[in-house]
């Protein structure tokens, strides 16, 4: 079945969102991320975000809800109106569980929402990084896109999939990267460098430094792959 993915409907339609503000580098959310937090529907923080947070208060609102294990929660901070919900088990990220907190309220209609972006998660340590993607692979079924400052990455389905794009708010430098651990079976359209039926896999090839040439391109694969594209300066 087709899949279209709209990323850049995040900076539009904020106000049909949830928006997720991860624990990590500061400097990764900027004005631009911001506003779509101030935006959304509904607004949500990992326990380490809400440090950051309290630091922005003059410029960001409060979250609706705070969660995570509250491992990294400066006990000092008076979280306000939001709502604390501990999320304890230590076999998943927070992240994960902040993500599937979003989709059990979106499951018994408590909440209503098209897409869920994350602030951050894509600096800093490394294994976070990972952890990050490896989160958006486990709900590829659902448009989860992740803002910083300079990219807007997504996981992409496998299968025949079309990413709507606006040219002017990117550099049209890309990437397609195979993040299954099997030879991921690639056939693009719409790069300045088509892939055609080429095997990506790390250790030989993946498309790095590629670029869009158009407002709509598409993708078929025989696995789950990771589309990230660079933003103008924020």
């Amino acid at each position: 079945m087709l899949r279209i993915l709209q990323p850049f409907e995040i900076f539009q339609k904020a106000a049909s969102s949830v928006c997720i503000w991860l624990n990590g580098e500061p400097t990764a959310i900027g004005k631009r991320a911001e506003i779509i937090w101030n935006d959304a529907k509904y607004r949500v923080a990992t326990d380490g975000a809400i440090n950051e947070i309290q630091k922005r208060s003059n410029d960001v609102h409060w979250p609706h809800i705070v969660c995570g294990d509250f491992d990294s929660l400066d006990k000092q901070i008076d979280v306000k109106s939001a709502k604390l919900v501990h999320l304890p088990d230590q076999d998943k990220t927070d992240l994960t569980k902040a993500i599937e907190l979003c989709l059990e309220r979106q499951k018994s209609e408590e909440w209503k929402f098209d897409r869920i972006v994350l602030l951050g998660g894509l600096n800093g340590r490394f294994d976070h990084t990972m952890s990050t993607l490896s989160s958006l692979m486990t709900f590829v079924e659902f448009p989860v896109f992740v803002l910083d400052a300079s990219n807007l990455v997504m996981a992409v389905s496998e299968g025949e999939s079309l990413i709507d794009l606006n040219l002017p708010m990117c550099t049209k430098m890309c990437g397609i990267i195979p993040l299954a651990q099997k030879p991921t079976i690639v056939t693009s359209k719409g790069l300045k460098w088509e892939l055609a039926a080429h095997s990506l896999e790390f250790g030989k090839l993946i498309s790095s430094s590629n670029e869009v040439t158009t407002d709509q391109i598409s993708f078929n694969s025989n696995a789950h792959l990771m589309f990230t594209i660079e933003l103008v300066s924020n």
